[in-house]
């Protein structure tokens, strides 16, 4: 039988495409199990940039390192991989920086990174970091990598404490040069100002320096100010624009009233009226001439008040006010004079008189020695008295309860025992002025503080009155949160500053 090889040839064919077929598929697969197992020893060996492709087992290197002598060592780390026949490597370095800077800046709920990372890992690390801490932020990654990072550990403390910072500012930035630290914008609040500068003071990693600081507190209104003395104490309170100023403005009352004891309760804020500081210093040299003497500022209007020694001296501080003040600040006075102490003249008396003039002075001595008139009380005895009287409703107030309804100005019922003892001890101090004042946390508008705390100081004066205190010797004031005890960093710190506060004097 003779053989016909075409025939062959048809089923030669088939068998020769399946085996290419096989091969191919092998050789795929050969080449997805040595990227998987040399992937896995560069990433076991800290290069995640390195990236490989393979020609069946010859293994193609690239990718950019952070360092130099990283490309050799992941040429190292593929050799140990099981399977590589050659490798080429064709690795390169990032470009290094001469200026290393990275910045996070925030506007409302939109991050923005921006600037240079060491490597793949760092900057996977910080946009991690971003999302974990602004939680539900629009994080937008701008970032490039770049070799010259000073000290990776450093830098990277210094970013991670400008992105903590970051979450105090509603709008502004944080930024890294080198190892050099600034921050600048407007805090969410006073309390979050107030935490940032504390963590500038004392929180900033070691080996970084923070080089620039321009972080504003929110701005306030109305904005306010006041000096007041009080017993040998001059209070400063209310609002000032920054940290320099506020060291001014003491160094100023000082200088004004140099055996005086300064409290600071200033409270740092953005809504300055232009010529603001210029009537602060104004009213701060013009308080020693004045006795009882106080300064106020609200927004455009600078207050002052007190009592002269006499009429010229009342129109000499009147007249150095108005030559200090600018156009843009309004000056309203309630400058006093000391009235002069009156002698009455004696009776003129004719000759024919005297002898009845005579017998009238032995019966007034007679009856004067029988009832002698009150000496006036001194000064000094009647401050002793008010410091007294003021001591004894402190105690009063400390040792029991004055509380209101939330957000509310009516009394609580478990106030009322403690308002009796008040009570109590104001009508044992006859002759005296009471000042009642509310204080309120920080929490909620400054307007709305200022309101609720004075509705409060009125609350208490009602019913102090209608407990039988003389209206006529209570004036209910509110301060609102200006003049806090602690901190409004907590619930705990809260509850100290909202309180009801007695001063008083006599009248």
């Amino acid at each position: 039988m003779k053989c016909n090889w075409r025939r062959w040839l048809w089923g030669i064919i088939p068998l020769l495409v399946l085996s290419w077929v096989a091969v191919q598929a092998e050789h795929g697969h050969l080449e997805r199990d040595l990227a998987a197992r040399t992937s896995n020893a560069l990433a076991q060996s800290g290069m995640v940039w390195a990236m490989t492709e393979f020609d069946g087992r010859d293994a193609i290197l690239s990718g950019r390192a952070p360092e130099e002598g990283e490309p050799g060592k992941a040429a190292e780390a593929l050799a140990t991989v099981w399977g590589v026949r050659t490798i080429d490597n064709k690795a390169g370095l990032l470009d290094r920086a001469e200026t290393y800077w990275w910045a996070a800046s925030r506007r409302n709920n939109r991050i923005r990174l921006t600037g240079l990372a060491p490597s793949i890992s760092a900057r996977q690390a910080i946009l991690g970091v971003t999302k974990a801490t602004f939680p539900g932020f629009e994080v937008v990654d701008r970032t490039k990598l770049a070799r010259g990072v000073p000290s990776t550990d450093l830098w990277m403390a210094g970013v991670s404490f400008g992105l903590k910072q970051l979450t105090s500012i509603k709008r502004g930035f944080v930024r890294m040069q080198d190892l050099e630290f600034a921050i600048a914008g407007e805090t969410e609040d006073i309390a979050a100002y107030r935490a940032v500068k504390q963590a500038l003071a004392n929180s900033v990693p070691r080996g970084v320096k923070v080089t620039s600081d321009e972080l504003t507190a929110p701005p306030v209104s109305p904005f306010t100010w006041a000096a007041e003395l009080i017993q040998g104490q001059l209070v400063l309170s209310g609002y000032v624009p920054s940290d320099a100023l506020r060291a001014d403005i003491v160094a100023a009352a000082k200088k004004s009233l140099p055996g005086a004891a300064i409290v600071d309760r200033m409270e740092p804020a953005e809504g300055a009226t232009q010529g603001w500081m210029e009537g602060v210093l104004a009213s701060l040299r013009e308080l020693p001439q004045l006795e009882s003497g106080s300064a106020q500022i609200k927004d455009a209007t600078l207050f002052v008040g007190g009592t002269a020694e006499d009429a010229a001296a009342a129109d000499i501080i009147r007249a150095r006010l108005r030559a200090a003040i600018p156009a843009t600040i309004k000056l309203t006075e309630q400058i006093k004079v000391k009235e002069p102490p009156t002698t009455p003249p004696p009776p003129s008396v004719s000759s024919a008189d005297t002898a009845q003039v005579r017998v009238q002075d032995r019966v007034e001595a007679t009856t004067a020695s029988q009832t002698p008139p009150a000496p006036p009380t001194p000064p000094a005895e009647a401050v002793a008295r008010a410091k007294a009287c003021e001591e004894q409703l402190a105690g009063v107030a400390k040792s029991g309860l004055i509380h209101f309804h939330y957000a509310s100005a009516e009394l609580e019922s478990a106030s009322f025992p403690t308002l009796d003892q008040l009570a109590a001890a104001a009508k044992s101090c006859p002759g005296m002025h009471i000042e009642v004042a509310g204080h309120a946390s920080a929490e909620g508008s400054p307007d709305a503080n200022q309101a609720l705390s004075l509705k409060r100081a009125q609350s208490v004066v009602s019913y102090l009155v209608q407990a039988g205190v003389d209206p006529g010797g209570l004036e209910p004031i509110g301060f609102g949160a200006t003049r806090p005890l602690a901190p409004n960093d907590s619930s705990e710190n809260s509850a100290k500053n909202r309180r009801i506060e007695f001063t008083v004097r006599p009248q």
